[in-house]
């Protein structure tokens, strides 16, 4: 009989006893699977029931071989049979994970996810006695244990300088139809993945219907593909972004240097993919001896033009795609003014002499 690394010789006296054994050995096996096994039945039943996308999927993937299959600290922790591992171990293993990955609260966020899902679906299928909910219920982790991921405005957003300096520039390049793409991102807030997937009837005189978006998953055979899903990021992405005057001139250049296709920005009948937009935005800005920052810093940039400038909160989070407005306050604003423009400011607000 197989007996993990080894082999053992079994006898009964009949044929009967012989393979009641057998089934009795197979049994349990099925009811002892390892973490990795019990981790994909959870991800598997989450894609086939349409609780995840592929995108998801391939993410929740890549963040078990992190934290779990290539933790340097737990070699082999991935193959343990999920049975034999009590409460103490498992504390063991997410406190020393957070402490020598250096995990911020975000990427535990990631973690979290993956211990929860695991062991719920663990619990459910009698493969464990540990309530996962009581569990992350009691423990305790101090905020001082992750790392503190210090954002400065500088890398986070473009400069007003640096923001109007570039879309000068793009604004001149009437034939570049990825110019003017980086122009309207400045002047609308769409996500990379949103304006690549936009198609001429998604245009009015007022707005832009938002309702579906560029995503990366892997194929079957492991590769990473670009393609449009049809839908957007989330239910709140799915919006008409009002566009201003200057916006409706910009996709008026647009219609007139696109080619012929399906998608609003197409070349040789091709659409044009994110990447096409990040190797341009990277160009210009070294053509401009500006500091490059992706395209979602263009996004963060919008949003903080829009706070700056007391728009209303619904209307502001009706833009972004945001449920409300704190996660716009939260991660999209940053103070993009000159030093001097900061120091004028406070000086205007300072009561004291």
């Amino acid at each position: 009989m197989p007996d993990d690394t080894k082999r053992r010789l079994v006898r009964r006296r009949t044929r009967e006893q012989l393979d009641k054994l057998i089934c009795q050995h197979y049994k349990q096996k099925q009811n002892e699977p390892t973490i990795r096994q019990v981790f994909q039945m959870w991800i598997i039943e989450k894609l086939e029931f349409g609780e995840i996308r592929k995108q998801s999927y391939d993410r929740y993937q890549t963040d078990f071989d992190r934290f779990f299959a290539n933790n340097a600290s737990f070699k082999g922790f991935a193959d343990r049979k999920i049975r034999y591992l009590d409460a103490e171990d498992l504390e063991r293993f997410i406190r020393l994970t957070i402490a020598e990955m250096q995990l911020t609260q975000k990427a535990y966020f990631g973690f979290r996810t993956i211990i929860n899902g695991i062991f719920r679906c663990a619990k459910k299928k009698h493969y464990t006695n540990i309530s996962i909910t009581e569990f992350m219920g009691d423990l305790d982790i101090s905020k001082k244990a992750f790392k503190k991921n210090v954002k400065y405005s500088e890398g986070e957003v473009y400069q007003e300088c640096e923001a109007e300096k570039l879309t000068e520039y793009l604004a001149s390049q009437r034939n570049d139809i990825r110019c003017l793409g980086l122009l309207l991102l400045f002047q609308t807030g769409l996500r990379v993945g949103e304006l690549c997937a936009l198609k001429p009837e998604d245009l009015t005189a007022k707005s832009i219907h938002i309702c579906r978006s560029e995503v990366k998953s892997k194929d079957d055979s492991g590769r990473w593909m670009n393609y449009v899903q049809e839908f957007p990021k989330s239910d709140a992405g799915d919006r008409h972004v009002i566009i201003t005057e200057a916006a409706r001139k910009t996709i008026s250049l647009i219609m007139e240097a696109r080619d012929e296709g399906e998608y609003l920005f197409c070349e040789k009948g091709k659409r044009l993919r994110t990447q096409s937009f990040r190797r341009k935005l990277e160009r210009v800005c070294n053509d401009l001896d500006i500091k490059y920052k992706s395209n979602h810093k263009i996004r963060k940039t919008y949003g903080t033009m829009l706070i700056d400038a007391h728009v209303d909160d619904a209307i502001v989070a009706e833009q972004m795609g945001h449920v409300n407005i704190s996660t716009t306050r939260k991660y999209y604003y940053f103070s993009n003014k000159s030093e001097s423009k900061k120091i004028e400011q406070l000086e205007k607000a300072s009561k004291y002499g």
